[in-house]
């Protein structure tokens, strides 16, 4: 963190003067630039977003105390959201889509200034300089590329050409920055690209995963993350471990791909996971989170025939796209990383209990689809239909159970007692009961206005569904991302 009583001078006042006219200066140039020469916006957002980018690589030199460059990146903030709303400067942020990139831009840079600017200045240059030249490389020739290969991971459509782009521009930045970067921390050139394409690999990732200008984001926070790593001994992450990690995801994600298990946005979304998981956790954290994926993919692949019938119930089928791998695996990450940063807290019980809570969940709706017996809606026990939202049975509360208390049993090498096994399964139940009420009373449903069937979907028989229920915002993806903090809680207050 940085040291708030170290008092900026008088000279970086001015600096600080001098900067923030020069930055105005850049979006006026593009500005002027593109009225002048009928430029497409997004090419000349580019100019600006490089053309910062680079001033802002220099802040650790133009500044010593951190305070001016946090009001830098405060008023930045504050200006681009203003701007944005009012239609303002299209030379930065006139895409044809809406997005708050310009305001994500500055969000990164204050935060890499609260974690990085005292301890390690190198780590937020270069992840700044990394979106500064890679993310633009990548839009450019995205762009201008006259044939791309494009595809789409989530909302945005994205090319190749400019995923292989930002990857390399990535790594090269990266391993000149950490070979020749004046600092204590300056890196031997072959272990410097070693770690250039881990964090190229784990960027490029979160770049074609992101959308809405989100990346401008996610690239510095990884690339960061992925140094930090390696560099900031404090943070307790072996190094070898963490290389090793990343190698093991992408070879999972890659597998999982090939079986079926998970699309393509769910491949790149366990990947990412996973290099958090195994890279931060070691063996610890992965045999739990491997277990609840490896069976769980495996079990909702079988019995197709019973589950067909109750398949159009539901808005997405068992080939896992990146919002439901992060719905699952977004609480257990998220946990790893606090076990990294903040060690003194006993985090591993209470991330067992997340992972238990949705291996309950999975494995009671996919064995209580394939019951036989009378399914009721858990806050009503009406009959309702084999897998609606909220339904439960006794084989699929028994599914629920036995696939908690295999997480548990799977940590047991780890945990102190087999008492801790007893309560992460009880906490994984908990969890998964906790995902049924949530999906019989707050869960949006619809109803098929050709057949009148309940439904997830908002297209249903090739018409458009009307809202029954619930609140619309809350999809299944929502409830297990609950599902999962439940899980956690109730591990915690177990214990």
């Amino acid at each position: 963190m940085i040291d708030l009583l170290s008092l900026p001078s008088a000279d970086e006042w001015w600096r600080l003067v001098i900067v923030v006219p020069a930055v105005m200066a850049m979006i006026l140039a593009g500005e002027g630039a593109r009225v002048a020469f009928r430029l497409p916006s997004e090419f000349t957002r580019k100019f600006v977003h490089i053309s910062v980018g680079l001033l802002i690589f220099c802040a650790p030199w133009i500044f010593t105390s951190a305070i001016p460059a946090l009001v830098l990146a405060a008023l930045f903030v504050v200006m681009n959201a203003v701007a944005v709303n009012l239609g303002l400067f299209k030379s930065m942020h006139g895409t044809s889509r809406i997005t708050y990139g310009t305001v994500y831009y500055p969000l990164a840079f204050l935060i890499l200034i609260l974690l990085f600017w005292r301890t390690a200045p190198m780590i937020l240059a270069l992840s700044m300089l990394v979106l500064a030249l890679a993310d633009a490389a990548a839009a450019i020739v995205g762009e201008t590329h006259r044939h791309p290969i494009t595809y789409r991971l989530s909302s945005d459509k994205k090319s190749l050409q400019g995923s292989v782009t930002y990857a390399v521009t990535a790594f090269v930045v990266l391993t000149i920055g950490l070979a020749w970067y004046p600092s204590e921390l300056r890196l031997p050139l072959p272990e410097a690209a070693l770690i250039a394409f881990v964090a190229a690999a784990f960027g490029t990732g979160w770049e074609a995963l992101s959308s809405r200008g989100l990346d401008n984001l996610t690239v510095p926070l990884s690339t960061a993350l992925v140094l930090s790593c390696y560099l900031v001994p404090s943070l307790g992450c072996d190094p070898r471990q963490f290389t090793a990690g990343a190698g093991l995801a992408l070879i999972v994600a890659a597998g999982s791909l090939k079986a079926r298990f998970l699309a393509p946005s769910g491949s790149v979304a366990t990947f990412l996971l996973a290099v958090v998981v195994f890279g931060l956790g070691g063996w610890k954290y992965s045999v739990p989170i491997l277990t609840f994926f490896v069976l769980s993919s495996l079990l909702s692949k079988t019995g197709k025939a019973k589950k067909r019938a109750s398949s159009d119930l539901h808005e997405k089928g068992s080939t896992r796209d990146y919002a439901q791998v992060f719905a699952n695996g977004g609480i257990p990450g998220m946990l790893v990383l606090a076990s990294a940063v903040v060690p003194a807290v006993e985090w591993y019980p209470v991330y067992l209990g997340a992972v238990a809570a949705v291996t309950a969940d999975t494995w009671g709706t996919v064995i209580g689809m394939m019951s036989r017996g009378r399914t009721v809606l858990i806050t009503t026990l009406r009959p309702v239909v084999r897998g609606s939202n909220g339904g439960v049975s006794l084989r699929g509360l028994l599914g629920a159970a036995a696939g908690s208390s295999l997480i548990g049993l799977s940590a047991l090498a780890w945990v102190s007692s087999a008492a801790t096994v007893a309560i992460v399964a009880l906490a994984g139940v908990i969890g998964s009961i906790v995902d049924s009420v949530a999906g019989a009373t707050v869960q949006g449903h619809y109803r098929c206005t050709v057949c009148s069937k309940l439904t997830e979907k908002r297209l249903h028989c090739n018409a458009a569904t009307e809202h029954a229920g619930g609140m619309r915002w809350i999809s299944n993806d929502v409830v297990n991302w609950v599902c999962a903090a439940s899980g956690a809680l109730a591990a915690s207050l177990l214990l």
